[in-house]
């Protein structure tokens, strides 16, 4: 917290749109725990706010039994789709409509269409998941884009938003856009090494199977998403977000933000 002894930290504002898009891509490890958040969000924002939100699950791989220790899966799941059993389950509790897409990212994004407004909820593993992603900021598509990584008790949640306003800082106390995750951290879209997370290295075991090896805490996934689901409240529900990247280490239990200031965001020149 040593910028808030500087600088008091702004709240961020995004666009108040009535079409609102929120695309879960991943839903594997901490996806599977974000999803029932992402519903939330989305039925409170219907009934509460009477916005138009429209819900998509991205995730091509099925549940395997190895899935069902770590991820938010029960056994009668397995061989299922990762994003149509999220999909039906929830969709189901809530009372809400899901649509589910069975394919990369790349593939899932072009049939998308007509949002004012487009989130993208990132939980992938891989520096090529994040490099499509990236792809898309540059075009109309994506608007936000919140990215969750993590290894074994390490992980991070960065927040990016593309601003529609000239001045970064519109008016006081407020700041209207954010770097992309990519732009924070350039390694993530580029060395697939990193496997997932900035400050640990590589393992040459997949995230579930390093669960059944007992070298990935069994509880960090549901960790990211918790903190991925306070970002996520407070962008588009409360509006009082004031930071935009936590970097969490469950083995020595410290948590620590990056807050929005006009310095934070400058340095990375936008």
């Amino acid at each position: 917290m040593d910028e808030m002894n500087f600088q008091v930290p702004l709240e961020l504002i995004i666009p108040n749109e009535k079409h609102i898009a929120l695309m879960l891509v991943g839903c594997g490890g901490t996806g599977s725990w974000m999803a029932p958040a992402v519903v939330r969000v989305g039925k409170i924002l219907i009934e509460r706010f009477n916005r138009e939100v429209s819900i998509y699950f991205i995730d091509p791989d099925l549940v395997e039994e190895k899935n069902i220790y770590r991820q938010n899966f029960c056994a009668a799941e397995i061989g299922m789709n990762k994003a149509e059993a999220l999909a039906m389950r929830y969709g189901l509790a809530w009372g809400i409509e899901i649509h589910t897409m069975a394919r990369k990212y790349s593939q899932a994004t072009p049939s998308i269409k007509n949002q004012n407004l487009m989130i993208v909820i990132g939980c992938v593993d891989r520096a090529s998941a994040r490099k499509e992603i990236s792809g898309s900021v540059n075009s109309s598509d994506l608007h936000v884009w919140l990215d969750c990584g993590n290894s074994e008790s390490y992980g991070q949640v960065l927040l990016g938003v593309k601003s529609t306003t000239i001045d970064l800082f519109p008016m006081p106390g407020k700041c209207s856009g954010l770097p992309m995750p990519h732009v924070q951290h350039p390694e993530l879209t580029k060395d697939e090494k990193l496997n997932n997370v900035l400050e640990q290295p590589a393992s040459p075991f997949s995230c579930a199977d390093m669960a059944l090896r007992d070298s990935q805490g069994l509880a960090i996934n549901q960790r990211m998403a918790a903190e991925a689901a306070d970002y996520l409240v407070r962008m588009l529900i409360t509006r009082d977000l004031k930071k935009f990247a936590t970097y969490i280490d469950l083995e020595s239990g410290t948590t620590r933000s990056k807050y929005i200031t006009e310095k934070a965001v400058k340095e990375y020149g936008k």
